[in-house]
């Protein structure tokens, strides 16, 4: 399951990953994403990811493609995760990324919350 809210009196928005991503799922974030980022402005995101068990062949050949066009209306990334491989990734990307990327574990939540509405 992959969801995607954002209040529309917000510039942040929240990713949950929990299970399988689907294509369907996949095309479904993406066009609600894709909608908010044509209204201009920078997106904050928070992406929860509770248990990820792999994607469908659809969604994994467009994760990559719609992620790096995305992190160009993105400023900020709070990864909450307690996948150490997950963070690792996300720790390297960040590196390269044009947003600031940082992680915190699911205990964390709320910080990761306040740090997104803070910066």
């Amino acid at each position: 399951m992959l969801t995607y809210t954002k209040s529309p009196e917000s510039n942040v928005a929240e990713i949950v990953v929990d299970g399988q991503i689907t294509d369907a799922d996949m095309n479904t974030v993406i066009t609600a994403m894709q909608a908010d980022l044509d209204k201009g402005g920078k997106l904050k995101l928070l992406e929860d990811v509770r248990e990820f068990k792999g994607m469908e062949p659809a969604a994994f050949f467009k994760d990559p493609r719609f992620g790096l066009a995305m992190m160009k209306g993105v400023s900020h990334v709070a990864l909450v995760t307690d996948a150490s491989w997950l963070r690792m990734i996300a720790d390297t990307f960040g590196k390269v990324s044009p947003a600031t990327i940082k992680t915190f574990d699911r205990a964390h939540i709320e910080e990761a919350r306040t740090w997104l509405a803070g910066v």
